[in-house]
């Protein structure tokens, strides 16, 4: 960093003063601890699976390499655990940079939730718990056509994308990604060929329609979590981060006020809601039509949400609960005497061993490159090496 720039560290450094200063000028801790109920954690097992999802990528002209994977942990009361995996190494010929991110995204939620199902119908578990917050599974964006292609098809992809959906559901488990599976994709490419010709078997046109298919098997794998386990149980989300302002409308998030005021453990009050509707990804028409009880019953998901403290330490996180009508019991007693059973340091052991197993480093992406024998492909940065 260039000294001129690392000065104005000692400038900044007058201000966050100021701004301890203000908070407490903000708001007062009394009415803080009047949004909080004290309790203290009586640690309980329950069988809990936990899961989690990472996704890296590396950028040549013309594509990108990308890998994607998710991971799924249950603990056992003898100290036992299970374990699930899934995941992808592909090229992309993605063109809308600012959606690479947001398309990765939606594959790495399709396979930690893939993991996670995975265990879950072979272990049963009495919880399922997902790394962030529920409601963030119901902002992911439809792949448009316009970020692999700039010709214009008329829906057409869709269409041909929306007739595998089928097949995907009846093949939901046999593969990491079943959109992506060898006998999908060469049926898929057929059919593009026989419908748009020649056009049809370009890899941006194919990448396309299989963007399409993958978001319509996550759609399908989400409302398996919420809709299709026959044992039905608790799902929740734990974040660390929140950006929220619905309880104290303050200027700074209701996460940040309770860190500076709350010391206890306990649970904010009242619960409260999440408005979805807000929230709710821009569906595909497509995909409605064919799965209208699929696409109907995600748009009726309810979820409330608290900020919970369960350990000692600073750490205070939001928990989303869907609300199961199976589930009308299940209380924020009942989920911080369960995620106090397995707190390390603040956070469930859990979600930190997912987090661990799962991650895709640089390193990982360079061992890739290298096993592929990318190493002298142009990436556009030579001239700065």
């Amino acid at each position: 960093m260039r000294p001129e720039i690392l000065n104005k560290t000692y400038l900044l450094r007058n201000e966050l003063s100021e701004f301890a200063i203000s908070l407490s000028e903000e708001i007062k801790r009394e009415e803080v601890l009047s949004k909080w109920e004290d309790y203290t954690p009586k640690p309980v097992y329950r069988y809990l699976a936990a899961e989690d999802g990472s996704y890296n990528k590396k950028n040549f002209i013309g594509f990108y390499l990308y890998s994607v994977s998710g991971y799924a942990v249950g603990f056992k009361s003898d100290g036992n655990f299970s374990e699930e995996v899934t995941g992808d190494i592909n090229l992309s010929v993605i063109k809308k940079t600012e959606a690479v991110d947001q398309y990765l995204r939606m594959l790495m939620f399709l396979c930690e939730l893939k993991a996670l199902l995975k265990l879950a119908i072979r272990e049963k578990p009495e919880i399922l718990v997902i790394d962030g917050t529920l409601s963030s599974r119901f902002i992911t964006i439809f792949p448009k056509t316009d970020w692999f292609s700039s010709e214009e098809f008329e829906g057409k992809i869709a269409d041909i994308a929306g007739s595998f959906v089928k097949d995907i559901k009846e093949k939901i488990f046999d593969e990491d990604i079943v959109a992506f599976s060898r006998d999908i994709k060469d049926r898929l490419i057929k059919k593009l060929h026989e419908e748009l010709g020649d056009k049809g078997l370009r890899k941006d046109i194919i990448e396309a329609a299989l963007s399409k298919l993958a978001y319509f098997e996550y759609l399908i794998l989400l409302h398996t979590l919420f809709y299709g386990l026959d044992w039905n149980p608790v799902v929740i989300g734990v974040a660390k981060t929140s950006f929220s302002t619905d309880i104290f409308k303050k200027s700074l998030p209701d996460l940040r006020i309770f860190h500076q005021f709350v010391n206890k453990t306990g649970y904010s009050k009242p619960e409260m809601y999440v408005n979805l509707d807000e929230l709710k990804w821009e569906f595909s028409g497509k995909f409605e039509n064919i799965e209208e009880d699929i696409a109907y019953q995600l748009k009726d998901v309810s979820i409330k949400y608290f900020y919970g403290k369960y350990d000692t330490g600073r750490t205070i996180s939001l928990i989303e609960l869907y609300e199961n009508p199976a589930h009308e019991d299940v209380t924020p007693e009942y989920i911080l005497d369960t995620l106090s059973y397995f707190a390390v340091a603040g956070y469930p052991f859990p979600l930190k061993k997912a987090d661990n197993e799962v991650r895709i480093t640089k390193g990982d992406m360079e061992l890739i490159q290298n096993l592929l024998g990318l190493q002298r492909e142009l990436h556009g940065r030579e001239g700065l090496e």
